[in-house]
């Protein structure tokens, strides 16, 4: 496919250099055929044969199995190879999915509900025997690589305040048959819990295939609850549901269809630059439905695509999408939408209301978010209905419970913080190619994984992020460890830079400014606590990151200790292609590293 060119000019004007051999092989990671074709069809990058035709809406919406772990007590849970049905007219599927039991395992896995103030602890366990991994593994990209074969892992608590021998760093990796990564440290994790009420998740983070271990299944929720501190009356029970989103596309023996071969095989035999399939699937089962009384009802979703943003509207204009919450928690005030924007990794918290149409009504959760997002390709195509809903009427002698949610409730303390002698880092977003416009790679900062560490954050200090958007895509960069403010976005001309010699430094409407608008304020779907925000393509997007706690306090655990965290783009085939960095916190005060 004809995208995405390097923005060579642009790169070289802001002095970033690629590293050497940016896209070649690694010496010490050797390229390797292990293609696993389905029947011995070879399946290419971004034109997957379909998959099999199957009839949508036989299924109910399922919840995941639910575990307490606010209890104090160790939870062990493993990842193993499991089958599992998407849909009855599907045969089973091969995954790697977390569970206490290879009878118990799935995919989601179990969703982990904590207290705040309430320590956890989980131990994760690797099960996998297999000798390589069930989808295709590119060796030509930096990858974990383990000497002795198998199948790596590392669990990381998305959106979780966490030490960082608990968050799952890349390379803490580990394999069923006992090698390490080169940062390993612990399975045995604590999660101190300390945060505000929120939805985050848990899913593979292994250096290089993360991508395939969590198309692979590798993923579940995890609830922080705060008693006490919540908005009183919100729907519960049966009438809240946490729903995990995914798109897969099938083989038609049931096998996940992942790419064999890469858009430029010549440098990356397999990678893909981003991952796209044709069916979506909700808590595990392949386009649901679900049966609704005339009453309000709570959503909370995770998109874990591998790539996919998810534009989503309600077929009915009677119904409406009344936001309450995101990444961080519970937004200041909710919000009345007629649609909503979730990108890979990001959450939503949301009501609808169903008394507003009559029993016997038929709606649908609809999708247009463009594959690549924003513009989307052609070649790629568009995934729309999502959900069915059947609005039925409640049981005889049943009392619906009663839902009020004036638009004035305040549901959260207003979010602000001063950014007066904030730090202001400046980074860049690139991708490179083959010379024939097909993507090899993208990087932050001109840097690859492996090279020396920048980010060397202070403890209790605010720092402006400005990451300027070279790309043709919107990526959703992703901070571990602390929520962040998106402050604002604004559009720039490169090619007038390029053309001109205008300048980042200098302001709108200045004619030597890049700049071709004043700051925007941040779209909808950025305010709030956020973890994971979109960086628009041709414009800067500016972050407010504060280095503590949501509250501001200091974090109860020594954030400046063990391997360390990490930034990234959460299209998971951008980071596993060197679209991470690292990031080590560093004790107030000290002498920050060059």
């Amino acid at each position: 496919m004809e995208r995405r060119a390097l923005l060579v000019l642009v790169v070289c004007w802001l002095g970033l250099l690629l590293s050497p051999g940016a896209g070649a092989a690694d010496d010490d990671h050797l390229p390797h055929d292990n293609n696993q074709t389905s029947g011995g069809v070879q399946s290419f990058c971004q034109a997957l044969d379909p998959s099999p035709q199957v009839q949508p809406f036989v299924e109910e919406l399922t919840q995941p199995p639910v575990i307490d772990i606010s209890t104090g007590q160790q939870l062990t849970l493993g990842v193993y190879k499991i089958k599992q049905k998407f849909h009855p007219d599907l045969p089973e599927t091969t995954l790697y999915a977390y569970g206490t039991s290879e009878a118990t395992a799935s995919s989601p896995g179990p969703t982990l509900v904590a207290t705040r103030g309430n320590e956890s602890y989980v131990r994760w366990e690797n099960h996998l025997n297999d000798t390589q991994h069930f989808l295709t593994v590119d060796h030509t990209i930096h990858w974990a690589n383990p000497k002795t074969g198998g199948v790596p892992i590392v669990t990381h608590l998305h959106g979780g305040e966490v030490l960082s021998e608990s968050d799952g760093y890349p390379d803490a990796w580990y394999t069923s048959s006992g090698e390490l990564g080169p940062s390993f440290t612990t399975q045995n994790y604590t999660y101190a819990n300390s945060q505000p009420a929120a939805l985050l998740w848990y899913h593979d983070h292994t250096v290089g295939i993360t991508r395939l271990n969590m198309l692979a299944g590798m993923n579940g929720m995890y609830v922080v609850k705060s008693p006490g501190e919540e908005p009183a009356n919100l729907p519960s029970g049966e009438f809240e549901r946490l729903i995990v989103v995914q798109d897969k596309q099938f083989h038609a023996d049931g096998a996940v269809n992942f790419p064999t071969v890469g858009v430029s095989p010549g440098v990356h035999p397999s990678w893909c630059p981003e991952y796209y399939g044709d069916t979506i699937i909700l808590n595990g089962k392949a386009w649901p439905f679900m049966t609704v009384y005339p009453t309000a009802y709570r959503f909370r979703m995770v998109n874990a695509a591998n790539a996919r943003y998810f534009v989503m509207t309600l077929s009915d204009p009677r119904l409406r999408f009344y936001q309450i919450g995101t990444d961080g928690g519970y937004l200041h005030m909710p919000l009345n939408l007629t649609m909503l924007t979730m990108g890979p990794a990001e959450r939503l918290d949301f009501l609808v209301d169903f008394s507003t149409v009559q029993p016997g009504t038929v709606a649908y959760l609809n999708n247009s978010g463009n594959a690549p997002y924003p513009d989307g390709d052609p070649a790629v195509g568009l995934t729309t209905v999502m959900l069915k809903f059947n609005v039925v009427a409640a049981p005889v002698n049943s009392t619906l419970p009663p839902f009020d949610l004036p638009a004035t409730q305040v549901l959260s303390p207003m979010v602000n913080i001063s950014t007066d002698g904030a730090i202001v880092r400046r980074m860049t977003l690139t991708e490179y190619d083959d010379g024939n416009e097909n993507p090899t790679g993208s990087l932050l900062n001109g840097l690859r994984w492996r090279d020396p560490l920048t980010e060397t954050p202070e403890l209790n200090t605010t720092e402006v992020w400005e990451i300027i958007n070279l790309t043709e895509d919107a990526h959703p960069i992703h901070l571990h460890l602390v929520s962040f403010l998106v402050k604002s976005q604004q559009a720039f001309d490169a090619v007038r830079q390029t053309a001109y010699n205008c300048s980042f430094y200098v302001a709108y409407p200045d004619p030597m400014s890049c700049f071709t608008e004043p700051p925007q304020e941040p779209e909808l779907h950025h305010l709030g606590w956020k973890d994971t925000a979109t960086v628009y393509p041709g414009k800067i997007t500016k972050f407010v990151v504060r280095w503590a706690t949501q509250s501001g306090h200091q974090f109860s655990f020594d954030a400046t200790s063990g391997p360390g965290y990490v930034w990234h783009c959460h299209i998971l085939d951008h980071e596993d292609n060197d679209m991470m960095r690292p990031l080590k916190m560093m004790a107030a005060n000290s002498t920050q590293l060059p």
